[in-house]
């Protein structure tokens, strides 16, 4: 798949579920980390269909909230990460349709 496919991939999930926080998910998982410098690591922990909302913390700290913030479009991310923002957004899609059979049901 091509980066552009995966984008493609990602946004098209993200028009019918609809936006979401990593935490929102019923697995436990955490954000995608996105990069790192130095002491700082950046997930992505938000989802839109234009774009994801990286939060930057410094693990070493004794707080667990995020030192900032900034939205990364898809399009500027690297293909490896991509990948795994489509694993979470996939995750997001079934955990929906089991929630939706389930209603149904």
């Amino acid at each position: 798949m091509t980066k552009q496919e995966t984008i493609d991939r990602i946004k098209k999930i993200l028009s019918v579920e609809g936006c979401f926080w990593i935490g929102e998910l019923e697995e436990e998982t955490t954000g995608v980390v996105v990069g790192e410098l130095g002491k700082f690591v950046g997930l992505a922990e938000y989802f839109t269909e234009d774009f994801c909302e990286v939060n930057i913390y410094e693990p070493s700290s004794m707080s667990s909230d995020e030192v900032d913030t900034y939205d990364a479009k898809y399009e500027d991310l690297d293909e490896d990460v991509l990948q795994e923002i489509l694993l979470v957004v996939e995750l997001r899609e079934v955990e929906n349709i089991r929630t939706e059979k389930r209603i149904s049901d």
